[in-house]
């Protein structure tokens, strides 16, 4: 298989479920407190990811560098999972996908501030563009309908993202011949393991409604969106350009409200469409050589 083919076809496969993930989440946390409810899915797939690299007999990583993994778990799990979920509290399911999918911005600035990577015209404008396109799917809203538990829970969301594009420079800067298969089951392992100690005081984890649509729930974001997923991402992480990679996730909350409209009913105004081509654009101008 062409490599360019499989790159596009597992970038738009991950883009495409974790949209879908998103009206999941939302219906899941009808049958599931926040943090248990995180903390359970990435403990799926956590389980599914350690008992494939044992089958595979993939080498467990020195432990020189388990203080990395610790900090992906961290920042990529624990507290991008963690400050986004508790912000959800103010903040609705759609717009939380659309402000934790600022994060190619955030890893763009620290790519050129961080990573002292230059930068040319074309990408500034993909960025510019990106973030019109986000501003277009929050809508009027986010200057003029605001209260301060609303702002509070933009602010963690936002704090979610930033996490994220630590754990995005984290994996590329200091990862970089780690295996992307004990990437993926360590750090959703110790990302879980953060949820679980964040989980057990405030809601006692056991809280779960369990039946039929609940536990597919859980099953399709823990295997899908958080194993096979998060997989993927460090896969296309390692292997291409971060900030196309990263950029074109700003794809994920378009078809989060594309699903939410087809599946939930909500609807689907003209920002979403017009946001939707500025970021398809802004994927363009970042992507071009």
């Amino acid at each position: 298989m062409n490599k360019t083919f499989l790159h596009i076809f597992l970038l738009v496969f991950t883009i495409t479920t974790w949209g879908y993930s998103w009206v999941l989440m939302k219906m899941g946390l009808e049958y599931v407190e926040p943090f248990t409810f995180a903390a359970i899915r990435n403990a799926i797939g956590a389980v599914a990811m350690i008992i494939f690299v044992r089958a595979k007999s993939i080498e467990w990583p020195e432990l020189r560098k388990m203080p990395d993994y610790l900090m992906v778990g961290i920042f990529q799990t624990t507290l991008m999972f963690g400050l986004m979920l508790y912000g959800m509290q103010y903040v609705s399911a759609g717009k939380t996908s659309v402000l934790l999918y600022t994060m190619p911005i955030w890893t763009i600035f620290m790519v050129r501030f961080y990573l002292k990577e230059r930068l040319d015209t074309a990408k500034w404008i993909g960025v510019a563009l990106g973030t019109i396109g986000i501003i277009c799917i929050l809508g009027r809203d986010i200057l003029v309908l605001q209260d301060s538990q609303m702002l509070f829970g933009e602010l963690l969301i936002i704090g979610g993202a930033i996490s994220w594009a630590v754990s995005n420079i984290w994996v590329k800067k200091r990862m970089g011949g780690e295996n992307i298969y004990m990437i993926s089951g360590l750090q959703l392992s110790l990302g879980a393991l953060g949820l679980i100690i964040l989980a057990i005081p405030t809601e006692g984890l056991v809280n779960i409604d369990l039946n039929a649509h609940s536990i597919y729930i859980l099953l399709f974001t823990g295997l899908i969106a958080s194993a096979v997923d998060f997989t993927i991402w460090f896969y296309l992480l390692k292997n291409l350009d971060i900030k196309i990679t990263t950029f074109s996730s700003m794809l994920v909350p378009v078809f989060g409200l594309i699903f939410d409209w087809m599946i939930l009913g909500n609807r689907l105004d003209a920002g979403v469409i017009i946001g939707g081509a500025l970021i398809l654009l802004g994927i363009y101008k970042v992507s071009k050589k």
